[in-house]
């Protein structure tokens, strides 16, 4: 019985497509690197913001970046970070937020998860689709908390 090689070339093409999985849809990291500033906003009213502000200044240290605090305020902050304006938005969120479906929420952040969905925590929102940059800081967050 004669085998067939024919998918190997596929494979192999499919496979060298791969070569820097998980990427950024919008290239945020990019972008990041280009500009040397990673914009961010801190909502009011988080005096907890350093541990995540220290978490982002140590991703935009890897990537020749900067932090750069953006003025904007509630549901501006999380639009722009929808529209690309932003990188992160930091602040106290609720696992059930309404904002969860609009943008990548982290887990909370130098905590625990809270038993009540709808009690807000520190956390960090993303741009959903920039998977390098959401796997970087979600991967940093849970060395935090080990």
């Amino acid at each position: 019985m004669k085998q067939q090689l024919w998918p190997l070339p596929f494979a192999l093409l499919a496979l060298a497509g791969c070569d820097s999985l998980p990427r950024d849809a919008s290239e945020t990291t990019e972008r990041m690197a280009r500009s040397g500033e990673m914009r961010i906003v801190v909502m009011p009213a988080t005096p907890d913001a350093a541990t995540a502000l220290a978490l982002l200044g140590d991703y935009a240290k890897r990537h020749d970046a900067r932090l750069t605090r953006v003025s904007a305020h509630g549901e501006h902050a999380l639009r722009w970070l929808e529209e690309g304006k932003l990188d992160a938005v930091v602040g106290h969120f609720a696992k059930a937020s309404p904002w969860q479906v609009e943008v990548a929420l982290s887990k909370p952040v130098g905590r625990s998860e809270p038993d009540d969905a709808k009690q807000p925590v520190l956390r960090i929102a993303r741009r959903n689709g920039e998977n390098a940059f959401i796997l970087a800081t979600d991967r940093s967050i849970a060395e935090m908390t080990k």
